[in-house]
């Protein structure tokens, strides 16, 4: 019984690893799109614009590597990877809430707090999946 569940439990990791890798190549590849480059590049740069430009690349780039990094087979550079990604989703969570806000300002502004309060739930979930799936 006990190899069944530990199957099941490694099996569950696998899959959410691999959902999880998808998620932030996607999420990376994204950032280099034009407008979601011009929108980052926007927000970052009303705070250092100086360096806008390498820290959102630089946050893409990371996405990618660090998102890949969970379907390695070594314990160690998993568990990295994850930490980065959390660290990551807290780091860049005042830019999405800037381009949210900004996107939603045609919106009631009752929507886009809403909006805003959806987006730190699902990277609190994103975050404790991290967390299941390193673990």
């Amino acid at each position: 019984m006990d190899v069944v569940m530990d199957d099941t439990f490694l099996l569950a990791q696998w899959v959410i690893r691999a959902l999880l890798a998808l998620y932030f190549l996607f999420i990376g590849t994204s950032m280099f799109l034009p407008a979601q480059l011009r929108a980052s590049l926007d927000v970052v740069g009303k705070l250092l614009p100086r360096a806008s430009r390498v820290i959102v690349v630089g946050a893409a780039v990371v996405a990618i590597v660090a998102g890949l990094a969970l379907l390695l087979p070594w314990w160690g550079p998993r568990f990295a990877a994850g930490i980065v990604l959390i660290a990551l989703l807290i780091a860049l969570f005042p830019i999405h809430t800037a381009i949210a806000r900004r996107a939603d300002a045609r919106a009631a502004d009752k929507q886009a707090t809403v909006s805003v309060r959806v987006r730190a739930v699902v990277q609190v979930v994103i975050a404790l999946l991290i967390l299941f799936a390193i673990i």
